[in-house]
């Protein structure tokens, strides 16, 4: 199985935030998040062993709580660095909401200089960045992120389609029978990419990846023609993505009928509970994904919102943890307090 891991590309540095302006920011963070950690203690019942992966699920631009998680889980230190016996997986949906996804991708700069084994995955949000007008307007998701990035000449998103034309950003990893996607797969994706719906799930992670990364290179070269003469085709740009059901986002969003990176649970309503999907997904495969928010769940009340929550197939034995505990929904200007969310797979109930 280790031969498969290794055929997973980690992600790389954005170039973006490589500027003063970012970086003085973000220093004056780490210095006011250094002396917060003080005032609180890693939760030892929240830690992971050495060399377990750590997935991380969508941030949204709240820096505070992504490091507060990360330090009492035990896997970051009080300098803000992660630690180096734990392979990483961040879900997707860096940006919007809160405001320090700049400050989140300098420190993530910082930790790839370590050497560390992280992967990226893309999320809708990510994806949204190549949704705009003709005038160069985000069209969904209008935020600080997207908006400042139409007056910044796009760099933003000029790194983002770069890393994934160069496969550092990934649609799904994949390792022995955990499947790791920003959304969830079902068994439809397996035939869209030619293959039976017991294949093996690297099998259909890295065929995904191959086809992610394709559209992305498509994308990109039209990115860098359009840069270069000045104007932006951005319904060109987006066609490679738009003219895939896999990567086509916007069809049917927040429904079973579009893609993988925003394909919500397949409920009649998020809250009904107890439940099973009522979608075939792949047997045998748990799926760790992140986009739907625990907390729209009508979970039972002596089960807290902010631990991931697992449905099983109706049909089948698959199972789909949703792992979006919230960060980036609680982000309060100036006040470092959050609450304490589990990313711990083993508490997932």
């Amino acid at each position: 199985m280790q031969s498969n891991i290794q055929n997973f590309q980690t992600t790389t540095e954005m170039s973006y935030v490589n500027n003063d302006q970012v970086k003085n920011k973000a220093e004056l963070l780490f210095s006011k998040l250094k002396e917060y950690l003080k005032s609180i203690k890693p939760d030892e019942s929240l830690f992971f062993n050495k060399g377990e992966t750590v997935y991380i699920p969508d941030i949204h631009g709240d820096f505070v709580h992504l490091i507060v998680t990360l330090y009492k889980h035990g896997v970051s230190d009080s300098d803000l660095s992660l630690k180096r016996d734990f392979k990483y997986i961040f879900l997707g949906d860096f940006y919007d909401r809160a405001p320090d996804a700049d400050v989140i991708d300098f420190w993530l700069n910082l930790q790839i200089k370590n050497s560390l084994e992280i992967y990226r995955l893309a999320g809708n949000h990510e994806m949204a960045f190549l949704e705009r007008n003709e005038k160069g307007y985000p069209v969904i998701f209008p935020s600080q992120d997207s908006i400042i990035d139409a007056s910044s000449n796009f760099r933003i998103t000029g790194d983002l389609i770069k890393s994934v034309a160069e496969g550092n950003i990934l649609a799904a990893y994949s390792d022995e029978n955990i499947l790791y996607v920003h959304s969830y797969i079902i068994n439809d994706d397996y035939k869209e990419l030619g293959l039976e719906t017991n294949s093996n799930v690297f099998d259909f992670a890295t065929a995904l990846n191959q086809r992610f990364k394709q559209h992305g290179q498509n994308a990109y070269n039209l990115f860098l023609n359009c840069k270069k003469e000045k104007k932006y085709n951005w319904k060109e740009i987006i066609k490679p993505f738009k003219d895939d059901p896999l990567f086509d986002i916007y069809k049917g969003k927040n429904d079973i009928n579009t893609s993988f990176v925003w394909r919500r649970t397949g409920l009649p309503a998020l809250n009904i509970y107890p439940a099973e999907l009522d979608v075939e997904i792949p047997d045998d495969v748990y799926q760790i994904v992140g986009h739907t928010p625990v907390f729209l769940f009508n979970i039972p009340q002596n089960q807290h919102f902010t631990c991931p929550f697992v449905l099983s197939s109706k049909t089948g034995t698959g199972k789909i943890q949703f792992s979006d505990v919230g960060i980036g929904y609680y982000y309060k200007k100036d006040d470092f307090e959050r609450p304490e969310v589990v990313i711990k797979r083993l508490m997932a109930t």
